[in-house]
């Protein structure tokens, strides 16, 4: 594959997602949203009925990271999806017949806006809660390598489920199949059933939730076999919606 081609064809899908008004109204709630949720959760906090809680410190702003899931997936959804709506498919496909370069490059666009969403909204969160939350939050210059880490770990879990979202929508050819199955999923349709069904932990939405904040004792994956699990789960959709990518007609 050359690489000026394959530069070429990802500039096309960058063009073609981010011009779109829906995609750019999402992209921008998805970076807002989280900051906006950690400020009125700092200002809301209430030192006297939180004296006796065990939430450690260090985990302040991490909480918004799973309002931003939805927009993700969203976004993800609508870059894939959009094409299928009006048979602009088509017209790519004639002028970059090789299909594996567009998969390629849309799933690239999808990946680098969820990485760039998970680092902007985590990071304004997290500094706004704690500077909401004055003397019983943490001075930026007090945060903790292991607050990095969880920072990191938002990415990885926001690029994830944008992967599968992606290619959930590719297999259905609509956005709509995405929304509807992966949707209720982050919003907690399954962590209400896993003390009854364990099984649960190894969907794709809660195999990863350790990634965005702690959940103790609720019996979730720790943090590394979760993002193994969802890790697996987008090799397989990625593969399952290349073959049919390549392979159906546009």
């Amino acid at each position: 594959m050359s690489t000026p081609i394959m530069i070429h064809t990802l500039r096309a899908e960058l063009t073609k997602a981010f011009t779109l008004r829906s995609i750019q109204g999402t992209l921008i709630a998805a970076i807002l949203a989280p900051p906006a949720l950690a400020l009125a959760s700092g200002l809301a906090f209430d030192p006297a009925t939180a004296a006796g809680a065990s939430f450690p410190i260090e985990s302040h702003g991490f909480e918004t990271a799973g309002f931003g899931q939805p927009l993700v997936i969203l976004l993800a959804a609508l870059i894939t999806g959009t094409e299928y709506l009006d048979g602009q498919l088509r017209t790519t496909l004639l002028a970059t017949p090789y299909r594996g370069r567009v998969l390629t490059a849309k799933l690239v666009v999808v990946a680098g806006a969820a990485a760039l969403i998970g680092l902007i909204s985590t990071t304004a969160a997290v500094i706004m809660k704690h500077a909401a939350l004055g003397t019983h939050g943490l001075a930026v210059t007090d945060f903790t390598a292991g607050m990095a880490w969880n920072l990191l770990g938002v990415v990885a879990n926001y690029v994830l489920i944008s992967l599968i979202a992606a290619a959930i929508t590719m297999l259905a050819r609509t956005f709509i199949v995405t929304l509807v199955v992966l949707v209720p999923l982050v919003l907690g349709l399954t962590i209400s059933l896993v003390s009854i069904f364990p099984i649960l932990k190894y969907l794709p939405d809660l195999a990863g939730l350790q990634l965005l904040t702690g959940y103790p004792d609720i019996g979730l994956l720790d943090p590394i076999s979760g993002g193994l699990v969802m890790a697996g789960w987008v090799g397989a959709l990625v593969a399952a919606a290349a073959l049919v990518f390549h392979r159906r007609d546009a």
